[in-house]
């Protein structure tokens, strides 16, 4: 929905910042669908942001697992769009799931 909405989707933008300058793989690996993935998480509350991701991300068809990966995400507000990202890399076969955030939105 960013992509579409702004023509970029800021945290890919972020990743492949970031792989340029540490060397690391970008791997644009995972995806998500249902009703979590068309409706917007802005203004929601908490359980709700919560409640909209679990089951809704998941490794892409013939995508390879990286076994120790780095999620980006441009802004943390629950966590629960990264704890989504994590269990699905982690059902894939990953280990040591880790994550950096440039932003982190407090009170919710």
């Amino acid at each position: 929905m960013r992509r579409r909405r702004r023509g970029f989707n800021q945290a890919e933008e972020l990743a492949r910042a970031l792989g340029a300058r540490t060397g690391l793989a970008v791997i644009d690996c995972l995806e998500r669908s249902g009703a979590g993935a068309r409706a917007s998480q802005v203004g929601r509350g908490r359980g709700d942001r919560l409640a909209a991701l679990p089951g809704n991300v998941w490794m892409r068809a013939h995508a390879a697992v990286p076994l120790r990966p780095l999620l980006v995400d441009d802004v943390v507000t629950t966590g629960g769009t990264l704890a989504a990202c994590a269990a699905a890399l982690v059902a894939a076969g990953a280990r040591g799931v880790e994550a950096i955030a440039y932003a982190r939105t407090p009170g919710r």
